[in-house]
């Protein structure tokens, strides 16, 4: 005996099976209405910043894409699109947050957002250079970027990490010629390893890896048999970088070197020549 206490009746003759899935089907529909538990509207800024704080990062760029193509002079247009560009990143798409950067100031040039973005578009360009092994360009252009803002912003609070974001670069640029220089030396490529380091501490005298640089090249001018540049290099590491690691094997090394002190040579002057024997009287 069936006991049915408040159903309709039109619904007593539907089948159990029937119900269920109706049941799921209202539920996903649900769902899907709220956005997945995102109680704001679709096309409002407020959604896509809610799937932001949740970290629901492709949603997120798709509602504030949305806010900002339906609405690109709303007071938090530019505010979008910063967050949109700041959320790509995060997803580690650098390539397209530099573009995303580029869009708010191009779109929006009087925003206050407009100087965060230009650095934080020099750092996409940074993150896109992946490991040492790859190709440098990107760095450089990153370089490029970084000393052009701090010359557009020179007072810039974000002034020390462009330039942190300069050394790193500087060292990443190092770090690569020294790999460069170890293929060279297997290869007994001296000369070329002594162009790389000359170019390298004329072009990098910031980094932090000069110590490395400077060891590098009097090495190679032992094996070149110039020992007044060896010699000149590993003094120079010493003075300069007293409390680097090699700088204790650059003054033992030092000690081994034998080379001529021009300061003495230059005291003690040229040989003297003996007076001409005075001319007899005739």
């Amino acid at each position: 005996m069936k006991i049915y206490f408040g159903v309709p009746r039109f619904v007593r003759n539907i089948p159990v099976t029937l119900l269920a899935a109706a049941g799921l089907s209202l539920s996903l529909a649900g769902m899907i209405g709220c956005g997945a538990g995102n109680p704001f509207p679709v096309g409002s800024y407020e959604r896509g910043q809610h799937f932001v704080e949740k970290e629901n990062y492709v949603e997120a760029v798709a509602a504030l894409e949305s806010f900002v193509r339906h609405n690109p002079t709303d007071s938090l247009a530019a505010e979008a699109q910063f967050l949109k560009a700041m959320t790509t990143m995060k997803m580690d798409e650098f390539p397209l947050a530099a573009v995303e950067f580029q869009i708010l100031r191009k779109d929006y040039p009087t925003s206050n957002r407009v100087e965060e973005a230009n650095f934080r578009e020099g750092i996409a360009y940074f993150r896109q250079v992946g490991r040492i092994e790859r190709d440098i360009s990107g760095a450089l252009g990153a370089r490029r970027h970084f000393q052009d803002f701090l010359v557009k912003y020179p007072q810039s609070s974000f002034r020390p990490e462009a330039e942190g974001f300069l050394l790193d670069i500087s060292d990443l640029v190092v770090l690569k010629r020294l790999r460069q220089c170890k293929v060279f030396r297997q290869l007994r490529r001296f000369g070329a390893i002594e162009l790389t380091m000359d170019l390298v501490l004329t072009q990098e005298p910031g980094s932090r890896l000069i110590d490395r640089v400077l060891f590098e090249r009097a090495k190679v001018a032992g094996k070149l048999e110039d020992a007044e540049t060896q010699v000149t290099m590993y003094r120079r590491l010493v003075q300069e970088y007293p409390d680097s690691p090699l700088a204790e094997k650059a003054r033992s090394e030092l000690e081994g070197i034998s080379i001529p002190d021009p300061q003495v040579e230059s005291e003690s002057g040229p040989s003297a020549k003996p007076d001409p024997a005075p001319e007899s009287d005739q």
